[in-house]
């Protein structure tokens, strides 16, 4: 059985020589805030003309983080200030205007962030860069709802 010295146990890692070494970079290219996830459609509801209706409730919804080049969702999730949670909690509190027409529908969305990213990927070898890989993502981060009436 070998013994580790103390000192060693804490120390960081010295790199390799000749042994390649991935570094990540994520680069926010641009931020929405106030973003609707039309993709995910929350609930509806509908009255005849004249009438109106609401949606009053909480909601469970899906944070979003698009990972590639063999990062991690939660290196992602922090560097661009989101949480690591896979899921929000979200509640709507929506009261539609009067129906004018019939056929319309009153439908609540998620209602957040959303970032576009590059991810950057480095390997180098004994402080030299040998490859450097980009590639783009996009994450939700759901604040709250947003209801239109359609």
């Amino acid at each position: 059985m070998a013994v580790v010295p103390l000192a060693a146990q804490g120390a960081a890692a010295e790199p390799i020589p000749g042994i390649p070494r991935t570094k990540y970079t994520i680069k926010v290219t641009s931020v929405h805030n106030g973003a609707v996830n039309r993709n995910k459609m929350l609930a509806s509801c509908s009255a005849g003309i004249g009438g109106t209706c609401s949606i009053s409730r909480s909601f469970s919804v899906q944070r979003t983080i698009q990972v590639n080049l063999g990062v991690s969702r939660d290196f992602v999730a922090g560097q661009i200030g989101f949480s690591k949670s896979t899921t929000a909690t979200v509640t709507a509190q929506c009261n539609s205007r009067p129906f004018t027409k019939s056929g319309q529908v009153y439908r609540a969305y998620p209602l957040g962030v959303k970032k576009r990213y590059n991810i950057i990927r480095t390997i180098s070898i004994d402080g030299k860069v040998i490859k450097t890989t980009t590639s783009s993502g996009e994450a939700f981060n759901p604040t709250g709802v947003s209801c239109t009436l359609s």
